[in-house]
């Protein structure tokens, strides 16, 4: 059995194995290399039970983080069940360390896949939503025609979200490669190294506003813009955002509505909430204004954590960030 990244070399390995059969997509074969859930009871019930303890959550609240955390592999397509990383999971119950660990990026990148995002346009694909695409598509065995969401899929940080008469859409698999995933994105984008990405997340925690707006023009510097982008969308600048936020252990909602209209962006965290709205040659206090008046950070008021309310300026011809303010909401 050849599994992983092989097809990347499909055309040499059959020169010499001419009678491989390619069971990718074969139902029958979806769930052999994961755990269901039916496994994991099965097999880790005594140490989940231990790991569990250690954590001093109740069963159904571990049992719901392991999920999000590890949990959402596809390899079928008519019939069958999302399945565990495999070694994520081993890895887990072995040590039962007092936190989740994420082991994804110990796993290692193919450097293939980072000489491709370098020169790729970055901002143009969302691996939140990659759709509509074909068998053919998500084949790399012809190195002069893959694309960015085939690469990602084939090197496992995306997979099937949806199979419908022949074409596919795609999603991140679990929360442990979105953020490894994410931190990829968001330090090839600005050309950034990961201990600058946490470190700038640490400064967002600690709401050390003048550092944190001083990274953001550090991270915007080096940004690339897709050539078929023209005038970037409010929504380009929060991609790169919510890249680096997700790396750093936010969960990120964009585009959240609710009565009041609709945030940009939202980062939440055990230290606190950010709610941010982004402007494109408007100032950041028009920003503020914006979320104040139309109560963005209303339905987060209720949490037992600090609220902030964060805008954001670009200049819509250099591409560059101009400056923000912070705000607590009481």
């Amino acid at each position: 059995m050849i599994t992983g990244v092989s097809k990347f070399t499909k055309l040499s390995i059959f020169s010499t194995l001419s009678s491989l059969v390619d069971i990718s997509f074969d139902d029958d074969y979806a769930m052999m290399l994961g755990y269901t859930e039916e496994e994991l009871g099965r097999y880790f019930a005594e140490h989940m039970e231990a790991h569990r303890r250690v954590l001093g959550l109740f069963a159904e609240a571990y049992r719901a983080e392991i999920k999000r955390l590890y949990n959402g592999y596809r390899f079928w397509l008519y019939k069958g069940e999302n399945v565990y990383n495999p070694v994520s999971i081993n890895l887990t119950m072995a040590n039962r360390r007092p936190e989740f660990e994420l082991y994804w990026a110990e796993t290692g990148k193919a450097s293939f896949l980072l000489n491709m995002l370098k020169r790729d346009d970055m901002l143009a694909v969302d691996p939140e939503n990659v759709s509509g695409l074909s068998k053919e598509d998500l084949d790399v065995s012809d190195l002069r025609r893959f694309t960015v969401p085939a690469m990602l899929y084939q090197t496992g940080y995306l997979t099937i979200g949806h199979y419908s008469a022949g074409l596919f859409d795609l999603t991140v698999p679990d929360e442990e490669v979105r953020r490894d995933l994410s931190v990829l994105m968001a330090g090839l984008v600005a050309d950034k190294d990961t201990r600058w990405a946490s470190s700038l997340g640490v400064k967002l925690r600690r709401a050390q506003w003048p550092a944190f707006f001083e990274g953001l023009s550090a991270l915007y510097a080096g940004a690339v813009y897709g050539s078929t982008e023209g005038k970037p969308h409010e929504l380009s600048y929060a991609r790169c955002l919510k890249f680096l936020l997700q790396g750093q252990g936010f969960r990120v909602m964009q585009e959240v509505s609710h009565a009041g209209g609709r945030t940009d962006l939202v980062a939440d965290h055990p230290c606190g909430t950010y709610v941010f709205e982004l402007k494109v040659d408007k100032p950041p206090k028009l920003a503020m204004t914006q979320i104040q008046r139309r109560k963005h950070a209303a339905p987060y008021r209720a949490a037992d954590k600090p609220v902030w309310a964060v805008g954001l300026s670009f200049d819509g011809r250099t591409r560059q960030f101009k400056g923000g303010v912070a705000e607590a909401i009481a």
